[in-house]
């Protein structure tokens, strides 16, 4: 609809007493706003085809220059960097490459933590004059950030196959490496994530975290020293998680807009998910995961009495503290426990019949128990 045509009928609805004049001044503001924003859109098409015909015109520019010329400037490249090259060897042997590659990574993650930061600084600025229309470069700024985080995290990967041993999996020749590069890539995205405010490079510091305890080998490697054949290590540093996660939740519990305030709920659920995959490892195959070894029955019973009381036990605080994230994963796995309490160990050894009754006495008590707390809270 034309502007023109807008003002006749905002004119025409003031005069019949159907809308104010404050009323049709915020419909045309608004009806403005769209129709520039309209205009931005399709401009953007423009960007979009001049980058095709750009590429469709570098790669036929590149196929027109002779090929000895080509290997020519190849050769020029080759010897400048050879000296780096020489130097990576000496450093890493015959690792040079993920050295390297690596280096190569954290210069890209450079490259785009400064375009996300100028994006950012001008999107700040944009924002008190365009207000939603800003919105895009919000957007791009977080993009490249995330582009940047990706490539570092890939970086510190290569970095890590500098210490790895070549026998990785060679069980008969176990050898413990400390995982340095996560401990310094954890230093390195939770350093940004407080400076920056930035709740995904928090999510990147935690996944080297989790990465650092073996949460991503299955335990099926012993590569690290910590959490990998042993995943009551790994429970250890998700109720740490846990307990950094409500510090942070409670230091700021008025302002749930806070960025502590998200730091802290994404340290939680983090946290206990660190906790709840941990406790099932051990319910199926006990404390330490020998594979030329049987767990005891005894330590398969306390592990999976342990991963009940867990369980029963975030259930009875997010009912009792409102929280629907302890209540969700309590009950998420409480069912998953009690399969593989009562089918696996109960009904092996008591029988189907006791264990069917010792199930069915335990879900209607907590089912009663927990009616009650949450009767009692709000009445």
């Amino acid at each position: 609809m034309r502007l023109g045509k807008l003002g006749q009928l905002l004119n025409g609805w003031v005069k019949e007493g159907l809308i104010s004049d404050e009323q049709s001044a915020k419909i045309a503001e608004h009806m403005k706003a769209q129709r520039h924003l309209q205009m931005l859109k399709f401009i953007k098409v423009l960007f979009v085809l001049g980058a095709f015909w750009l590429v469709v015109g570098l790669i036929a520019t590149i196929k027109l220059i002779d090929a000895s010329i080509l290997w020519a400037i190849w050769n020029l490249i080759c010897d400048l960097f050879s000296p780096i090259v020489k130097l990576a060897k000496w450093i890493a042997g015959e690792r040079y490459g993920y050295l390297l590659a690596g280096l190569g990574c954290f210069l890209v993650w450079g490259l785009c933590h400064y375009l996300g930061r100028r994006l950012q600084k001008r999107s700040a600025i944009e924002i008190n004059r365009l207000g939603l229309w800003a919105s895009p470069e919000l957007r791009l700024g977080t993009t490249t950030f995330t582009i940047g985080y990706i490539v570092a995290a890939i970086g510190f990967g290569l970095f890590s196959h500098l210490i790895e041993p070549l026998s990785r999996g060679d069980y008969s020749r176990p050898e413990i490496v400390i995982p340095y590069f996560s401990f310094f890539a954890i230093a390195f995205f939770l350093s940004i994530a407080y400076r920056m405010k930035d709740q995904i490079a928090l999510l990147f510091g935690i996944a080297f975290i989790s990465h650092a305890v073996g949460f991503f080998t299955a335990y099926y490697f012993a590569a690290y020293m910590i959490g990998v054949k042993f995943p009551a290590i790994q429970l250890l540093v998700g109720a740490l998680l846990v307990f950094i996660g409500l510090w942070h939740v409670e230091k700021i519990r008025e302002k749930e807009e806070h960025y502590f305030f998200l730091f802290g709920r994404t340290y939680q659920w983090t946290g206990l998910l660190f906790v709840y995959i941990s406790l099932w490892i051990m319910s199926l195959w006990g404390f330490t995961t020998d594979y030329w070894k049987a767990p005891s029955a005894v330590e398969l019973w306390v592990a999976n009495l342990l991963f009940l009381g867990v369980s029963l036990g975030a259930m009875f605080y997010g009912a009792f503290k409102e929280d629907r994230l302890y209540f969700n994963f309590g009950l998420t796995f409480f069912i998953i426990d009690t399969y593989t309490l009562f089918f696996s160990r109960v009904w092996a050894t008591l029988g189907s019949a006791v264990g069917s009754l010792c199930l069915g006495i335990l879900l209607v008590a907590t089912g009663y128990a927990l009616r009650k707390m949450i009767l009692t809270k709000r009445g």
